[in-house]
């Protein structure tokens, strides 16, 4: 799986590599970004659309890398209550493996008793 998902991502960069190369002109154009807010005006320098374009794959590679990064530590968290429970348990079982058999209250009931 391991091998899949590295060549996934090879032909991903790949692409991304032919789609730069292929569309070199038209992505080196200049765009300016503007926020017109009510009182407001916010404009920003002259930026190349590739430099965009590559803005938003970092972003989302981030944004996934930091959900998956909470996840990872909320199933850690989780584990670690299970395995603490999992030892309680397990302790309980034992301290109720040591009680003897003979005892009526520890002896099975048969029905009609």
């Amino acid at each position: 799986m391991r091998y899949v998902k590295f060549l996934v991502l090879v032909l991903v960069f790949l692409l991304s590599m032919f789609f730069f190369v292929q569309n070199n002109a038209p992505l080196s154009t200049a765009v300016v970004l503007e926020l017109d807010l009510i009182l407001v005006h916010f404009y920003s320098l002259p930026l190349p659309l590739y430099f965009l374009v590559l803005l938003g794959f970092f972003l989302g590679a981030v944004f996934c890398l930091a959900f998956l990064l909470f996840e990872r530590i909320r199933l850690g968290l989780e584990l670690k209550s299970l395995r603490t429970r999992y030892s309680t348990l397990e302790d309980e079982v034992l301290t109720l493996r040591t009680l003897p058999l003979n005892q009526p209250e520890n002896q099975l009931r048969q029905p009609g008793q």
